[in-house]
């Protein structure tokens, strides 16, 4: 675990899949990064560029909040995209099987805060998601500290955006 770089900021649902897309491209089998951020913050946006960055379909993400998982098979891993927000607080994810699924694959989890992961997973990595003003502005942020796979990315990500 290294220190988290600083925030990015999307200005356009198309930047935060692209920086999604570069996360995406360095995720491991067992990463679990937890999403989180009011609704409308992009957190699907986000997770059609991770698929996209693993080689699946980006096509194929929809918010999965009424099927709760949606796997995503890419070119090396299984992105699992899992919807908590229908389960509310206090969420049951036993029946999620996500040592299983962490086994092919990794877990992007939107409203996992809802949830207790440890048992599942003993280390998860948050990926906060703020609009912010003007307009499809957001600012994203990686939780402190993060795995040097995805600072690494993070950081790559803010040293473009600054150009």
């Amino acid at each position: 675990m290294t220190a988290a770089p600083g925030p990015l900021y999307s200005d356009s649902p198309a930047a935060t899949e692209r920086f999604g897309a570069a996360v995406g491209a360095v995720l491991r089998a067992g990463d679990v990064l937890v999403l989180s951020g009011p609704l409308g913050a992009g957190k699907t946006c986000m997770v059609r560029g991770m698929v996209a960055g693993a080689g699946g379909n980006p096509a194929a993400v929809r918010s999965p909040t009424f099927v709760l998982h949606q796997p995503h098979r890419g070119a090396a891993l299984t992105v699992h995209h899992i919807d908590l927000y229908r389960l509310g607080a206090g969420a049951d994810v036993e029946v999620l099987d996500l040592v299983t699924a962490l086994c092919d694959g990794a877990a992007v989890i939107e409203w996992g805060e809802y949830a207790d992961l440890r048992e599942f997973a003993p280390a998860t990595i948050s990926i906060d998601a703020e609009p912010e003003a003007p307009p499809n502005r957001r600012v994203l942020r990686l939780a402190d500290p993060a795995p040097a796979h995805l600072a690494g990315a993070w950081r790559a990500l803010a040293v473009r955006a600054s150009r």
